[in-house]
């Protein structure tokens, strides 16, 4: 499950306020829709340096290996 999935959609949020408060403004709304984005740009943001990460992993574990290959050569 992705982090950004389990936060509310915008259409949740507005559901939810619109029943504990009436309705909402349209400043609040705005902000809703700024905050979802940022969440949004946040994940992908996170998602792009999980990926690196694992990647850089990834050719440290082939360089060991190739390493180790090299020594047990010699």
């Amino acid at each position: 499950m992705s982090p950004i999935s389990s936060f509310p959609t915008v259409e949740e949020s507005v559901d939810e306020h619109e029943i504990c408060d009436g309705y909402l403004t349209e400043k609040e709304l705005q902000q809703l829709f700024l905050d979802e984005e940022a969440l949004k740009e946040t994940s992908e943001e996170e998602a792009r340096a999980e990926k690196e990460w694992g990647e850089r992993i990834r050719q440290e574990q082939a360089h060991d290996e190739l390493f180790k290959f090299d020594s047990e050569s010699d």
